[in-house]
């Protein structure tokens, strides 16, 4: 899925700790990061550090919980020799932990030091490998945007029409299977397979079970169709 928001640049590095056998890693980025409703993360945001071993299984080590608005805030993280064995590829993930049953703020984490909630993820550093304990960086060269989230790993349904009226120049079209932590929007065109790129904010879902919401949009010359997608 293209990324189309500003650059981000995401800086994992390791190294071996000076006169130990641990792994020192630290990662960080300049934002701003977005969520898959195309607002900007939030104050204690959660950035995922995973580690991925020679048969490709891969585990979560740590979840940080950002200090600053918008982005992942420095951090360095040391890693102790037996952990660090076990992982041949260090990456980072944004954890959208958002719970909109309550305040639509990051839940945190609870005394495992696990997301309270997890609502979809999107990888900043897809891979980051280390070597006989040496320094190694790697730097994202595009950033995190709405589109980024892996909304099938999420199970998050497919929007469903469940009813359309134009009014007063307006399109307003009815729509369930909506999540709340994702953007939905109106596309057209004049064609069943050409329709205008999505933008990159809409409306969330609802956090109801169904997610009925209404979608709401000018109508345009010449475009005779319409459909549901999120945002990018």
């Amino acid at each position: 899925m293209k990324k189309t928001i500003a650059i981000l640049f995401a800086l994992v590095s390791a190294a071996a700790f000076a006169g130990m056998d641990d792994l020192l890693i630290s990662f960080y980025t300049l934002g701003p990061d977005k969520y898959a409703d195309g607002t900007d993360v939030q104050i204690g945001e959660c950035y995922s550090l995973v580690g991925t071993d020679a048969k490709g299984n891969k585990d979560i080590v740590l979840n940080y919980q950002t200090l600053t608005a918008g982005k992942c805030s420095p951090v360095v993280y040391m890693v102790d020799k037996g952990t660090a064995s076990k992982y041949v590829e260090w990456s980072v993930y944004l954890t959208d932990t958002r719970d909109f049953a309550t305040d639509s703020k990051p839940a945190g984490l609870d005394e495992k030091g696990q997301p309270k909630v997890k609502n979809v993820q999107a990888p900043i550093v897809a891979s980051v490998a280390t070597s006989d304990g040496k320094f190694a960086t790697e730097t994202a060269k595009e950033g995190v945007s709405a589109g980024a989230y892996d909304l099938d790993a999420a199970k998050v349904p497919q929007p469903k029409i469940e009813g359309i009226r134009v009014a007063n120049a307006k399109v307003y079209v009815t729509v369930s299977n909506t999540r709340p932590f994702v953007g939905y929007a109106l596309v057209y065109g004049d064609d069943v397979t050409k329709f205008s790129p999505p933008p990159s904010t809409g409306t969330n879902g609802d956090v109801s079970a169904d997610g009925v919401i209404e979608l709401v949009a000018d109508k345009q010359d010449g475009a005779q169709f319409f459909k549901v997608s999120t945002v990018k």
